[in-house]
């Protein structure tokens, strides 16, 4: 991947004048947005608003949409010819309702993205926090503002275009490939502005994620320049057709623009810092820890999984963020429990990164154990059906128990896994969570263990507790003793397992 984005760094976003190859109706297209807004003389641009930004993947319901957090403030400053991009924004909670996507923000969230070609890296005060597994979307991005649309189409020798009617208008779509894989369709208007960018992005939930950012309400600048003052961007889509609608989310970002726009301001290329630069992305790790006789933790990442072995098989309770930690957890289940399938994956909720292995599991031939509330949308999530970007193992060779239907065990309350020979396993509904619908947690009594996701994080060594419980950690408490559940030891998905007195202590402190 850096190989490929390098050489289109070196290439930059800027371009003297179309390729030679390029489609001559794109070519006319282009050139006129490009006089209209601008476009032709700019070598960078800065702009700034406020709005809002959605959490993808994180709706409290599968068929709700992304909860969405106060864009205060946002400014965005664009190079074209270093492909840097810097974006700051201050978030926090505003008027939208906490539910969904973790804790709400309390005060203001201050936040700084950076890119520059192969590498991003965020900002935290004097802190520089590399992030080299975003660097390539973050490049991509920069495409997908009208402005570098209309760079990266001009600089490209593969543009075509062609024409249709939308809205009641004669419109021209211009395509391009950027970055060797994604194909950025960008819709021109009869006024020659850019109404609509879009693209597909590579997903372990959806496979081939649809991107897309509507530009509307365009003004004159200054200097003839025509700049869009509304923002509109969707991620994945809601299939209103159908109903029920079992999956939601897809609104991201909005964006009003009110502070004005800069063309070609000082200081728009960023510089790389050292620590930046020789990042890379740390290796896959799996570090099994036995927690209890035929119990482990497979910890060494931001995600956990807990396998537990029954007489004849095995369950594996979580499988998060993507297929290439599921197969290693596979893998270490296989090693340290040899000749016991994989018989059950249990999900504890369906947002994305705690989602995103499944496919993996199903692959294997573990049949899915989830809330009943879930189960529309992880048939929609288990579909066999090509995936173009980053194909999966579930894509390429679909099980033939997808195809027959059997593949889910679902619950309401309670549902009971094991056998009385070696141990059981109680799955449980969590009530009154403002978090996620139909979160789960998973009781071992024998064992005397709480398995959770999100509800509590253990503080590590040499990290302070949270000054206060938050509304999750009082569901867990209170739903622990709503249950009768006789619990000693806390296994998280996130951190480390904990004494259940710790947590209790923590709990009463507060009350």
């Amino acid at each position: 991947m850096l190989k490929r984005v390098g050489l289109l760094v070196a290439v930059g976003l800027v371009a003297a004048g179309p390729a030679a190859a390029q489609d001559a109706d794109a070519q006319a297209a282009l050139r006129a947005a490009a006089d209209t807004m601008g476009v032709t003389d700019m070598m960078s641009i800065r702009y700034s608003g406020s709005g809002w930004l959605g959490r993808l993947g994180q709706n409290f319901a599968p068929a709700d949409d992304w909860p969405r957090y106060e864009l205060a403030a946002y400014e965005r400053t664009i190079d074209f010819e270093t492909s840097s991009s810097r974006e700051e924004r201050v978030v926090r909670q505003g008027n939208y309702a906490a539910r969904g996507g973790g804790v709400p923000i309390r005060g203001e969230q201050r936040q700084t993205l950076l890119v520059r070609g192969e590498h991003a890296w965020n900002t935290q005060i004097d802190r520089v926090i590399p992030m080299p597994a975003v660097a390539e979307q973050r490049l991509l991005e920069i495409f997908l503002t009208p402005h570098g649309f209309l760079k990266g189409a001009l600089a490209a020798d593969d543009a075509i275009a062609i024409t249709r009617n939308e809205y009641g208008q004669r419109v021209t779509v211009v395509s391009f490939i950027a970055l060797d894989r994604y194909r950025i369709n960008g819709t021109i208007t009869e006024d020659h502005v850019i109404e609509r960018v879009q693209t597909w992005l590579p997903n372990p939930v959806v496979g081939d994620l649809y991107y897309e950012t509507v530009y509307t309400n365009y003004q004159d600048v200054g200097g003839g320049m025509m700049f869009p003052m509304n923002w509109h961007q969707h991620q994945d889509f809601d299939d209103g057709a159908h109903e029920p609608n079992v999956s939601g989310g897809d609104h991201t970002f909005g964006l009003t623009t009110i502070d004005g726009v800069e063309v070609n301001v000082d200081g728009a290329a960023l510089t790389v810092p050292d620590a930046v630069r020789n990042a890379t992305v740390p290796p896959l790790r799996v570090e099994a820890e036995q927690v209890a006789e035929g119990v482990w933790l497979m910890a060494g990442g931001t995600h956990h999984s807990v396998a537990v072995e029954f007489r004849d098989s095995v369950a594996v309770i979580e499988a998060p963020l993507n297929e290439a930690r599921s197969l290693a957890v596979i893998a270490e289940v296989m090693r340290l429990i040899p000749d016991k399938p994989i018989r059950y994956v249990v999900t504890t909720h369906h947002h994305w990164d705690h989602l995103g292995g499944l496919r993996a599991y199903v692959h294997e031939g573990a049949t899915v154990v989830t809330h009943e509330g879930n189960r529309p949308y992880y048939q929609e999530v288990l579909r066999a059906r090509p995936w173009l970007l980053e194909p999966d193992r579930f894509s390429l060779f679909p099980p033939e128990e997808w195809s027959e239907g059997y593949i889910f065990e679902t619950l309401d309350q309670k549902y009971i896994l094991g056998d009385h020979e070696t141990r059981l396993v109680e799955l449980h509904l969590v009530q009154g969570l403002a978090h996620v619908a139909g979160m789960l947690i998973a009781y071992l009594p024998q064992e005397k263990l709480l398995v959770e996701a999100d509800l509590w994080t253990p503080p590590g060594p040499g990290r302070p507790a949270p000054a206060e419980p938050n509304a999750s950690h009082l569901s867990l408490y209170r739903n622990v003793q709503r249950l009768g559940l006789d619990v000693e030891t806390v296994v998280p998905i996130h951190g480390r397992p904990a004494p259940w007195s710790a947590f209790a202590e923590f709990i009463a402190g507060a009350q």
